[in-house]
């Protein structure tokens, strides 16, 4: 039986994680902006600089990697605990990819 990953993630010990992240709006722009066009100017280290000195107000607008990283587990888990109870699966005779386990309920025909 496949085990629960906890680095980022307590599901289903606990909810999974809610995340509420703004979109783009009139407050953030110029900042996003002008990090933009840095970037696309080669100029790295100073739109670096300025996401550093705007990280605070950045936060709500932007994903980084450990939100990422929980969402990737949280589906995994989500995955390995939905493959851990009973399932009901309606499914056509011409279907290939048949993935069961024991104890699956399976209601099949023809309709």
């Amino acid at each position: 039986m496949s085990q629960f990953e906890h680095e980022f993630s307590n599901f289903p010990s606990h909810k999974i994680t809610p995340h509420h992240f703004k979109n783009i709006d009139d407050d953030i722009a110029p900042v996003i902006n002008q990090i933009h066009s840095l970037r696309l100017q080669g100029m790295c280290e100073q739109a670096a600089d300025i996401a550093y000195e705007n990280q605070e107000a950045l936060l709500p607008y932007v994903v980084d990697a450990i939100t990422f990283n929980t969402w990737d587990e949280e589906i995994y888990n989500t995955q390995i605990y939905a493959r851990q109870r009973q399932q009901v699966v309606h499914f056509d005779e011409s279907e290939d990819d048949v993935d069961c386990l024991e104890g699956d309920i399976w209601i099949g025909g023809n309709t």
